[in-house]
Parts: structure tokens; C-alpha cells; sequence
């Protein structure tokens, strides 16, 4: 299981270059940029480090099928992937930030996604584009200009937790990444990903199978988890499913009601929980994020090994405050006890 990481775009494009530089001495697998509305374009914050790598992957997560029609988001990824010689990849799914702030009406998300990947991959191999679908057409579209694109074209995953995103993304994508998904879940997904795979033509490429994880262990216990408090409401949104395997009912009642102290942390970036018990928060923070100081890094290891168990191919690690320290961290002392 290789590791990948992932870095919001706010931190510009020289400090992503020199980021990926550090990731790739280590041979973490692939940086991504991560695309929020409240942010830098990350496709031109991670242009820089495209230009530089020579190994690392490169790739923008997520980018929806809704907010970029699928041939700007195609002749995006090919631009990349020219910029490292064939090493660009792109996280496609139906929602994200953008088509909220930009008050997109957000159609089937299957059949969009779906059909926003078959338009990328098309655009992405050789022949003229032609595609008419239920959500998008594209007529007489040409990337000849693109070099790398038949030796190592881009790879296309789709964003994908449920079973019919997760069938989909087998049939038509390179490779899938959910988002938040912890061991103690592994029931819902994992059954429908393995009779999905299990489906799939023997002969097709291999398909990769990646998921999102919050990282945020450092030297300071007490900054790691305040700063896990602080990112705790996009952990699945808070949504039931992600709360079950580590709260009581009562407790998750609780949480449900108080989302929007959750949500004021996250806008206000600091950790300050009002209304939630500290032990309740606590519990989250062990249950859906890495966090704690280094003597936390033993137990963390092997939370990570149980995707590799579990089939994981890749695993991706989010990073807020002081980056590189976390990817010196994470170069030294995770990366290899996963080899």
C-alpha cells in the first residue's frame, strides 16, 4: 500500500512545489491539491510542482462533475499531465464546495459522474470526442496536442462511498477514493467494493482503491488535537454513519443538534467545541482522525494497516498546519513500516 497526501491549495504555489519535493524525496506516491471555492485555483497551485517532480504524482481532489463541464476538466488534467511527463491524476465526483457556492443544480450524480468520466477517458485516449448522454454532450473535441497522454495518460478516480458511486466508479474509472472511511466501517462499503472488483473484466488494468484520511499527529499532543477539533465537521459531515461506531445514541443526538458549534469552529479555525462535552469530542477526534504526539505514532500505524488488510491499494493522508514537519514525520517513521 503506497501513500499519498493531500494539501489545501490556500498554501500557494511555491509552498506546494517545495511540499511535493519533500513528499517525493521520501517516495510518498502522489501529492494532491485540494480544490475549495474559498481558495487558489488548484489546478494552477500545482503547476509548479508538476514542472519540478520527477517521480511524484500529481493530481486536484475533487473536482465536480457540476461545477467544470467533463472537457474543461479533461484538457485541465491533460495540460497537467504534460507538465510531469505523464504523472497527473484527478479526483471527479458530484459534489464538493463549488456547485454550492456557485448554486449549481446538481442533476443524478451517479449518471453525471459517470458520464463526466467516460468524457475525460475518451478525451484522455486518442480519437475525436463525440458523446451524447442524459447530462453532457461533446461534439468534434480533440486533444492531439497532448504528448503523454498514450504513453501514461492521466488517472481518472472517482469520488465514491455508496454502493452505486462505488459500482460505477469499477466500470468506468482507474481507480476509486472514499472519503473518511475507518476501519470500524469497513461493513458497508468494503462488501459492496469487493463484489464490484470481483465483477470487473479479469483483463482490465489494475484498479486502485484509496480513501481519505485526516492526519494531524504532531510534537504537540494538545495542538494536534485542537486542531483535529477544528476540521472535525467535514469528517463525513458529521453524518450518522461516521458517529455510530464511537457515540451512544443519546451522544449522537447530541452532536446532530450542536453541528453548528461543530461548523462555527471550522469557519472560525479554532478548536472550541460550545455546547459538546470535551469527552464527547474526544471520543471523535480518536475515532475519525490521527491525532496526538509522537507516542500516538505506534497505534496509528497499525489503525493504517488495516486498509492494506483490507485491500486498500493507496491511502491518502489530509495535512493542515505545518506541513512539512508533518510529511518529515510521516517520511521517517510511517512510510517505512508500511513498506
Amino acid at each position: 500500500m503506497q501513500l499519498d497526501l493531500f494539501i489545501e491549495s490556500k498554501v500557494g504555489p511555491e509552498a506546494l512545489k517545495e511540499l511535493g519535493l519533500l513528499a517525493e524525496h521520501y517516495g510518498f506516491r502522489a501529492l494532491w491539491a485540494q480544490n475549495y471555492a474559498r481558495a487558489p485555483d488548484a489546478f494552477m497551485t500545482a503547476v509548479p510542482l508538476a514542472m519540478a517532480s520527477s517521480r511524484l504524482k500529481v493530481g486536484v481532489a475533487a473536482v465536480s462533475a457540476y461545477e467544470m463541464h467533463p472537457l474543461r476538466i479533461a484538457n485541465a488534467v491533460l495540460t497537467l499531465n504534460e507538465l510531469c511527463a505523464g504523472g497527473a491524476c484527478v479526483l471527479v465526483g458530484a459534489g464538493g464546495e463549488w456547485p454550492g457556492v456557485m448554486q449549481s443544480k446538481v442533476g443524478k450524480r451517479i449518471t453525471g459522474t459517470r458520464e463526466a468520466i467516460q468524457i475525460i477517458k475518451k478525451a484522455c485516449g486518442t480519437e475525436t470526442v463525440n458523446f451524447d448522454g442524459e447530462m453532457y454532450s461533446a461534439k468534434y473535441f480533440s486533444t492531439s496536442w497532448a504528448t503523454h497522454k498514450t504513453q501514461r495518460p492521466p488517472q481518472i478516480y472517482a469520488g465514491a462511498n455508496g454502493p452505486k458511486m462505488i459500482k460505477m466508479a469499477t466500470e468506468v474509472a482507474d481507480g476509486l477514493l472514499m472519503s473518511d472511511v475507518l476501519p470500524e466501517m469497513f461493513d458497508w462499503p468494503m462488501p459492496n467494493l469487493n463484489k464490484a472488483l470481483a465483477e470487473r473484466d479479469p483483463n482490465a488494468p489494475p484498479f486502485a482503491v484509496n480513501n481519505f484520511v485526516a492526519w494531524h499527529v504532531k510534537e504537540d499532543a494538545e495542538e494536534s488535537f485542537a486542531e483535529a477539533r477544528r476540521e472535525m465537521m467535514i469528517r463525513g459531515w458529521l453524518e450518522d454513519k461516521w458517529l455510530a461506531p464511537f457515540l451512544t445514541q443519546d451522544e449522537i443526538k447530541l452532536v446532530q443538534a450542536k453541528k453548528w458549534s461543530f461548523l462555527t469552529a471550522f469557519r472560525e479555525r479554532h478548536g472550541n467545541i460550545e455546547g459538546v462535552p470535551p469527552q464527547i469530542v474526544q471520543k471523535l477526534v480518536d475515532g475519525l482522525t490521527c491525532a496526538g504526539g509522537p507516542d500516538s505514532l505506534d497505534r496509528h500505524i497499525e489503525h493504517l494497516r488495516k486498509y492494506k488488510d483490507a485491500g486498500f491499494t493507496e491511502l491518502a493522508l489530509g495535512l493542515q498546519d505545518d506541513p512539512a514537519d508533518s510529511i518529515r514525520m510521516l517520511g521517517e517513521k510511517v512510510l517505512p513500516a508500511l513498506r
